[in-house]
């Protein structure tokens, strides 16, 4: 039998555990019939159809079905619409008065941007300079600067001007009358234009570069060549400027050109560094900048001689990203003292994350302080999280779970439910604009206290809304409510489909987690879609290779078909990645092709340190996570909890799954 599919999970056993969540939510009251009656609003339906109308571009539909809309909690959102679709023709007044009116409702910054372009492309300058002053897009920073230009209010132009001048990339067309006015009046100096270059070479835009040298001294420009052309070359001549004089000019240049080199090759870069050091007079600064750059980038590299580098760095110049690669770097080499020695040098809000402390356990057990090991690991152990579980593994204790039963009063669920921003929010989710509703659920949530956003979470697990419940509990330090953190949903759809292909079900809900947070119409920046995050490419590509009918886009934002997808991609990168669900967990989030990389260029062995090497903070994240909330799973579904590490075989091919199991207790610490 493969054990990523033990069959003590069973339907049966799995189920009651939905009871005890709709249980707690009893506490929303009346809930049930509240959002009957809302259902059947005929308000809600008619700016329905307001919307619609206004997304297939029928204004005058859209105008007429807002007539009736006044009393209506979402009107304001109709008028947004109106005025958006406006924003040319409205009075300056009326927007401006609108806009203050709803300034705390989630419309309101982009219709702000929004009409103040349109404000600068029509010429409308006072209007501009009275409401332009703030804005953060360039863009419209650009519009108001030209007001000011046009308008002759000349205090603070110049400044103004040069500082949207000196930026890393071209700035938008209407940034130009402003940057012609400023070279007419002399406003583009040599130091200004030598700052623009340094921008757009530390934001790896060489080619912007070219087009900036017109503006420094002829007797420069050689200097722009020179640096393009080292860009080009990859630094590989770097060394050469041994033989160039020691001016402001060739120190900023070197400076940054080391840091490109060492991105790449931070052995190339440190021998370049040698060779320029003294040459050069950086100041300790620069200096001390540099050769951190230059040994963060050989930790992240896992080079032979990144030890070494780290060694060099001055202790001021040490910061936490530096010193988490030099652990890093050191566990890759098995340095348990350079582990301990790296540790030690963090600050207490970084050497205190279980992380560091489990390492740092382990460190002294290597370096025979088996007491010290024990106590840090036994501690640890009573945390309910990966490195918690993991403690407890090497102690072959057992897990240490404390659950915490709701205790939210019901009026106090009510009374935010009737609070007009999250009122705002339900409505906006129950008339379908789903992005629209997180929005303003998000602007809402951030102006609670910890206490409050755990009765947030009671309101939107009332509604089914369990992502916001999620979100406001890690938000809120009530970690504990595992029933609403971690509620078991889709249970049919994941036994199936995790049956179907020989799959741990914890395991899956554990991926479903971790990639949309329970919610089924999930969306992504990057294109991912539903429960499993899966994108229409993949999807494809599952479908042809396994014979699935993929019907498109929409197919995925139903529960059961993106598991049945989803589930199908697990397989796949099981059979691909020696059934190891580590290396597996990896590729789902960061994709094959980067597993593959890492496993010809990070240390094989141990599962744990080779998740701790992964270049991508975001993945080694994933894949812990995932692990920790597969074992909570596991225990949700009254199943016998395996260890954690018994998913995690040594990356080492043929390598094969225990089952080894932990007894659950609650050890509260101290």
């Amino acid at each position: 039998m493969n054990l990523l599919h033990p069959q003590s999970i069973t339907h049966a056993k799995a189920r009651p555990y939905l009871c005890p969540i709709i249980l707690c939510l009893a506490i929303a009251g009346g809930a049930g019939a509240d959002m009957g009656s809302r259902s059947e609003d005929p308000s809600r339906a008619q700016f329905i159809m307001a919307w619609e109308a206004a997304r297939k571009g029928d204004h005058t539909t859209f105008n007429r079905l807002g007539g009736g809309l006044q009393d209506y909690e979402l009107y304001p959102y109709w008028q947004y619409e109106d005025y958006r679709h406006r924003r040319a023709q409205v009075p300056v007044e009326e927007m401006a008065a609108f806009l203050v009116s709803y300034e705390r409702w989630a419309f309101s910054s982009g219709l702000k941007e929004a009409w103040l372009k349109t404000l600068g492309e029509r010429g409308r300058w006072e209007a501009m300079l009275a409401h332009g002053s703030t804005a953060t897009d360039s863009e419209i920073q650009c519009y108001h600067a030209r007001a000011m230009l046009e308008s002759g209010h000349s205090d603070g132009l110049l400044q103004e001007a040069q500082r949207l001048w000196t930026a890393e990339r071209s700035q938008p067309k209407p940034c130009d009358p402003v940057f012609s006015w400023l070279g007419t009046n002399d406003g583009i100096t040599r130091d200004l234009a030598w700052e623009r270059i340094r921008l757009a070479m530390l934001a790896g835009n060489p080619g912007f570069t070219l087009y900036l040298k017109r503006f420094v001294p002829a007797n420069e420009r050689v200097w722009v060549d020179r640096w393009h052309e080292l860009n080009r070359t990859r630094y590989r001549n770097l060394g050469r400027a041994s033989a160039w004089g020691d001016t402001d000019l060739t120190r900023m240049i070197t400076s940054i050109s080391l840091r490109h080199l060492a991105s790449h090759d931070a052995v190339r870069a440190m021998d370049a560094f040698q060779r320029l050091d003294g040459h050069f007079d950086w100041g300790d600064e620069t200096r001390g900048d540099i050769l951190r750059e230059i040994a963060l980038q050989a930790g992240v590299s896992l080079d032979e001689d990144g030890l070494f580098y780290m060694e060099r760095v001055p202790m001021e110049h040490r910061n936490e990203q530096l010193l988490q690669w030099w652990v890093r770097l050191a566990l890759a080499r098995q340095d348990w003292a350079q582990v301990r020695n790296a540790i030690d040098q963090m600050e207490p809000e970084s050497s205190n994350d279980a992380r560091w402390r489990y390492w740092s356990a382990r460190s002294r057990l290597e370096l025979a302080d088996v007491d010290a090991g024990h106590d840090a690991l036994r501690e640890l152990a009573l945390e309910a999280n990966f490195y918690g579980f993991l403690a407890a593994d090497h102690l072959l204790e057992p897990y240490s779970i404390c659950p915490q039963e709701p205790d939210v009063d019901a009026g106090a669920v009510n009374r935010l439910r009737g609070q007009t921003d999250f009122s705002r929010a339900l409505e906006l989710r129950e008339a379908g604009l789903d992005n629209w509703a997180q929005s303003e659920w998000s602007l809402a949530a951030r102006r609670l206290n910890a206490g409050d956003l755990k009765v947030a979470a009671a309101l939107a697990l009332s509604v089914g809304w369990y992502d916001r419940a999620i979100f406001a509990l890690g938000d809120s330090g009530e970690l504990r409510l595992y029933k609403w953190r971690f509620p078991v949903l889709w249970e049919q759809a994941v036994m199936e489909e995790a049956g179907h292909n020989d799959l741990d079900p914890p395991w899956v809900l554990g991926v479903i987690r971790s990639e949309s947070a329970m919610t089924e119409n999930a969306k992504s920046p990057a294109g991912a879609l539903g429960l499993m995050q899966v994108t229409p490419v993949t999807a494809r590509k599952i479908s042809k290779k396994h014979g699935l009918v993929y019907r498109g886009q929409d197919q995925l934002l139903e529960g059961a078909e993106n598991i049945r997808f989803g589930t199908v991609y697990l397989r796949e990168l099981l059979e691909q990645f020696d059934q190891n669900p580590v290396l597996v967990s990896g590729a789902y989030n960061a994709g094959p092709n980067a597993v593959s990389s890492w496993l010809k260029d990070r240390p094989r062995g141990e599962a744990a340190l080779w998740i701790e090497t992964i270049p991508y903070y975001e993945t080694r994240d994933y894949i812990t996570r995932v692990l920790a909330f597969t074992t909570i799973y596991d225990w949700l579904l009254l199943n016998p909890v395996r260890r954690v590490s018994s998913r995690m075989p040594a990356i080492d091919s043929g390598n094969m799954l225990t089952s080894e199991t932990a007894e659950v207790v609650c050890r509260m610490p101290g």
